[in-house]
């Protein structure tokens, strides 16, 4: 039952299928109010319920600008990685070089995130969080846009060890180069691996 959905979240996602987002056209302009729009079932697992928890407050940081609530919830050698060829991605194998990363996705491609689902699967001691998201993109050259992703996280006694997202990364390249054209060097710069 759970692949099932699973496989059905991640083709939602790169598909860009979205219930809501197809009902209101893709227009960035009216993303809905608070981060937590899913539907998921309440847990009634404290394991669980706290993991959850924990991943919508770490959105709820990153969508006003802080990355400290996700940073806290990696070990220091998280293996983290986030797809495409460009400035933003590759795999940085250090929570300090994630902390590098995520500055430099706040001051290129800022965004708000709506969570559409999070579910935790596993034990404390070794556990997976797969989290569907949309990102309101607002770039301070070029135009909004909106994007739809997966995040697969796993996690040792709840901290991230691993974290793997997946986006529409022609989406990203297009606003980079958009900011490169602009004169944003760093929109060009070489990944952050460390």
């Amino acid at each position: 039952m759970f692949r099932r959905s699973l496989a059905s979240w991640l083709v939602i996602a790169a598909c860009g299928c979205g219930h809501a987002a197809a009902a209101r056209g893709g227009d960035v302009t009216d993303m809905p109010g608070p981060v937590d729009q899913t539907r998921d079932a309440v847990s009634l697992d404290p394991f669980r319920a706290v993991v959850r928890a924990k991943v919508l407050h770490s959105f709820e940081r990153l969508s006003a600008g802080d990355p400290s609530a996700a940073l806290a919830l990696m070990r220091d050698d998280v293996q983290y990685t986030f797809e495409g060829q460009h400035a933003l991605g590759g795999t940085r194998v250090s929570r300090a070089g994630v902390e590098r990363w995520f500055g430099r996705l706040l001051r290129l491609l800022p965004g708000r995130f709506t969570i559409r689902s999070v579910e935790v699967v596993g034990w404390p001691w070794r556990s997976t969080v797969y989290t569907v998201f949309e990102d309101e993109v607002r770039p301070a050259v070029g135009e909004p846009y909106r994007n739809r992703g997966v995040q697969v996280v796993d996690l040792e006694w709840t901290q991230a060890v691993r974290v793997h997202t997946y986006v529409d990364t022609a989406k990203v390249t297009r606003a980079l180069d958009a900011l490169a054209e602009a004169g944003v060097g760093e929109a060009h710069a070489p990944p952050i691996e460390e």
